[in-house]
């Protein structure tokens, strides 16, 4: 896995103190979900900031919790996250909140750091006025050193903040022009083993994996190198339909996960093998075809699955999806990590082909085989021309001339045709039909007979 060795400053506190707002306010949008309740954050988010010529890479942590109970489980993963996040730091922000001034937790957590060799910041959040920035003083007794009066909400004592932490970072901006890494949405509905298919490439328990539906909250990036390539993992929150929505965090959730699809190079959706193709499911397939997004089907708990049992397997997705038969379909394990880290391969060769520039040769032999296709002929239709408009994914303007406007039908019909001539395995194409309706009886082009009506 790729090491980032910019400096971390680690952001802690317990829940609702504004851990997340500090977060988005440094980085100037609102990447982590903020919400009223606590707990909404639960895994490590990182953004690199650039600040005064000096870099540093900002993490946001989940709440520090000690309480026990029902539901301790999920507060212990979350725990273990947050020690990871402090290990790994060169600087902590402490986040605390002035309005309501030491609470016990905030006592318990500062015990902790003491015994840190790192140099820690106290900050009062929520100081929007005087009484607040005078109640910040408050928080000397955790004995961390002077606090640091800030409103995350206001952008208030932020820059000054930031003036102060540059100091202790020797990472200056060096312009450098490095390869885009393939950007690779990990999405499905939720527990279905997206972040578990994550932890399973990377080797670690990079982030929580629970039984319970929807334990990932945020879109998470990471980046992994594999044989030489560079890729920027994203692990989803699990995608609902809207009227299965009952939070707003989870609203948050499914934006998110959409826009992590809208700016990755290939999508793997996880299907639960157990479960099979559920109308999620195909919503979730949906989006990313219409998006132009190359996709990879991934059946996950498919561990004493033959190679018999693989194939009435995916011919029963294509009888529930006629589309699913345009994408590759890997049958894996992230339990026993059985088929992980080769859908690699699977996902690359799926990027390579959504960047596929074919060249003028074999355009003007695909051209020649639509004039002679026997459907476009018992149709009456003259295909003119076939130019690539682009690619990722590849588009291409295909003109006619017809005696009546293309059908959707036979739109479908076209566009199947050119996948059969060229391998678009995994990937959406795009066409752009540019037609010239025919009077009936008129003249079509030379070489070419005349269809029947």
């Amino acid at each position: 896995m790729s090491k980032n060795s910019l400096p971390k400053v680690v952001i802690v506190g317990r829940p609702n103190v504004g851990k997340s707002s500090l977060f988005n306010r440094i980085l100037g949008s609102r990447k982590a979900i903020v919400e009223s309740s606590c707990g909404t954050t639960r895994d490590r988010l990182y953004a690199d900031i650039v600040w005064k010529d000096k870099r540093f890479t900002l993490v946001d942590t989940g709440g520090f919790e000690a309480q026990k109970g029902p539901g301790s489980d999920i507060h212990a993963l979350v725990l273990n996250q947050l020690h990871a996040g402090i290990e790994e730091a060169d600087i902590i922000f402490f986040v605390t909140d002035s309005s309501v001034g030491v609470l016990p937790q905030d006592m318990e957590l500062a015990s902790k750091l003491r015994k840190t060799s790192k140099r820690i910041y106290v900050i009062a959040n929520k100081s929007d006025d005087g009484a607040r920035t005078k109640a910040a003083l408050d928080f000397f007794e955790l004995g961390l050193g002077d606090p640091h009066p800030v409103s995350a909400l206001n952008s208030i004592g932020i820059e000054k903040l930031l003036d102060d932490v540059i100091k202790y970072i020797d990472s200056p901006v060096v312009v450098q022009q490095l390869p885009r890494p393939i950007a690779v949405a990990i999405i499905g509905r939720p527990n279905v083993g997206k972040s578990s298919y994550l932890n399973s490439i990377l080797r670690e328990e990079r982030v929580i994996v629970h039984p319970t539906a929807g334990t990932t909250r945020d879109s998470i990036d990471i980046n992994f190198k594999y044989k030489g390539h560079e890729y920027l993992l994203i692990d989803t929150a699990g995608m609902r339909h809207n009227s299965k929505i009952e939070e707003s965090a989870d609203f948050f959730s499914n934006v998110r996960s959409k826009e992590a699809i809208k700016r990755a190079d290939v999508a793997v959706i996880i299907v639960d093998g157990y479960d099979g193709l559920r109308e999620d499911d195909m919503r979730i397939i949906d989006f990313c075809i219409k998006e132009g997004k190359s996709l990879l089907i991934a059946i996950n708990k498919c561990d004493l699955i033959n190679e018999a049992g693989m194939r009435q397997y995916t011919e029963m997705l294509v009888r529930k999806m006629n589309a699913v038969k345009n994408f590759p379909v890997m049958f894996i394990s992230c339990k026993t990590k059985k088929n992980v880290t080769i859908s690699l391969d699977t996902i690359f060769a799926v990027y390579e082909r959504s960047r596929t520039v074919i060249q003028p040769a074999e355009l003007t032999v695909m051209l020649e085989s639509l004039r002679k296709a026997q459907e476009i002929n018992r149709w009456s239709i003259t295909v003119t021309y076939l130019k690539q408009a682009g690619s990722t994914p590849p588009a291409f303007i295909l003109g006619t001339k017809s005696p009546r406007p293309l059908t959707e039908h036979i739109k479908r019909h076209m566009e199947n045709l050119i996948k059969e001539m060229h391998d678009f395995k995994g990937v959406p194409i795009r066409i752009n039909f540019e037609s010239r309706s025919l009077p009936f009886g008129g003249r079509m082009s030379r070489g070419h007979k005349k269809g029947r009506r």
